[in-house]
């Protein structure tokens, strides 16, 4: 029988004026932890545990103090209280679903001086097993948790040998259409500020903030789908043409 590990480490060190007294329990029952002068260093040797189990008189206290009334992870923990025996004594709470990231970013959003978190994986087996082995990396940060792994790598260099240049895309045949680069915006405004030169549209400055309110603002009015479905349009004529030896 083979033991399947996830050894994870998580950067930066989280201030430990951050945590809560209900995420700190949360957290050290999923992870070893170590001082870093006022931070705490967490990590899992084996990987994160998926199942703690709390003092139920201490969570309620807990929930009692909490600087932040609401929120994902308070409200999973009010959530499971509603529905544990009222003559049990400890709390077990199933974290799997709700995800380490989601508690680092609930401190994320709170701090004033953390803005993202770090949260990177080895995948290791205790026998040599062809799906034992590879990694991962999540990158939390306020608005986003976004993740990745030795899976997609591998999809990106598959395209590569299928492919070449050509075909170098996230995911074996995906290829990303459309990507809205800020600086490419800014250059698009200095160019229209050149043509108007000498009209209010040329006097005006425009931050880096305002840019990137505007492509926020653009992308929200755009339709995705109608867009998705004229590129594939045009991509399927162009496979014709290259098929027949007439590319457009």
């Amino acid at each position: 029988m083979a033991d399947y590990y996830s050894p994870t480490v998580v950067r930066p060190s989280i201030p430990g004026s951050a945590i809560t007294r209900l995420e700190w329990a949360l957290l050290t029952g999923m992870f070893e932890h170590e001082r870093d002068g006022e931070a705490v260093y967490f990590f899992a040797s084996e990987g994160p545990s998926s199942t703690i189990w709390l003092d139920i008189a201490e969570v309620k206290g807990m929930l009692r103090d909490e600087d932040a009334p609401s929120g994902i992870v308070v409200e999973m923990v009010r959530e499971k209280l509603k529905t544990t025996d009222p003559d049990e004594l400890e709390l077990e709470l199933d974290l799997s679903d709700l995800g380490e990231a989601a508690i680092f970013q609930e401190i994320v959003r709170r701090s004033a001086t953390l803005d993202h978190v770090v949260i990177t994986s080895a995948w290791t087996c205790s026998k040599m097993r062809p799906d034992g082995f590879g990694g991962g990396v999540t990158v939390v940060t306020a608005d986003h948790i976004l993740s990745s792994s030795t899976t997609e790598m591998e999809g990106r260099l598959l395209d590569q040998a299928d492919y070449g240049d050509l075909g170098c895309a996230p995911g074996h045949g995906k290829h990303p259409a459309l990507v809205l680069g800020e600086e490419d915006v800014r250059s698009m405004v200095a160019d229209i500020q050149h043509a108007y030169a000498g009209t209010d549209t040329a006097a005006v400055a425009v931050s880096d903030d305002q840019i990137r309110a505007a492509c926020i603002e653009v992308i929200g009015r755009l339709d995705p789908d109608e867009q998705l479905h004229n590129i594939e349009f045009a991509a399927a004529v162009a496979a014709i043409g290259i098929a027949r030896g007439t590319p457009a």
